[in-house]
């Protein structure tokens, strides 16, 4: 069956933080509705903790912060094992970051 993942974005937030503790049920309470098709994914830290890594003329550049400035940052991501893009786009409907960010799905190519 194909694999696809679904990218949420949303507002760029501690989920580890008790004021986040609402959503994050949420986000449970959706991981067991949808436990059938899902096959991983996990809650990212803030942007402030990325590093972005670069390879020029074969030195390796470093930069802290995100790949890019957006008003809703990559936060998250799941793994879903669907039939076509149709149930996986029926499937992140369904994630809470599609009603307050964003979620991409992109079919995912095995190696």
């Amino acid at each position: 069956m194909p694999m696809y993942v679904a990218l949420t974005y949303t507002a760029d937030v501690d989920w580890t933080q008790p004021e986040q503790a609402e959503e994050m049920r949420e986000y449970r309470e959706f991981g067991r509705a949808a436990a059938a098709v899902i096959r991983g994914g996990h809650a990212l830290y803030p942007t402030a903790t990325a590093t972005t890594v670069r390879v020029s003329s074969g030195e390796v550049l470093t930069s802290d912060g995100p790949y890019a400035e957006t008003k809703e940052a990559l936060t998250g991501f799941y793994l879903l094992e669907c039939a076509d893009l149709d149930e996986a786009v029926a499937v992140a409907s369904r994630m809470p970051s599609a009603r307050n960010g964003a979620v991409e799905v992109r079919p995912m190519i095995q190696f």
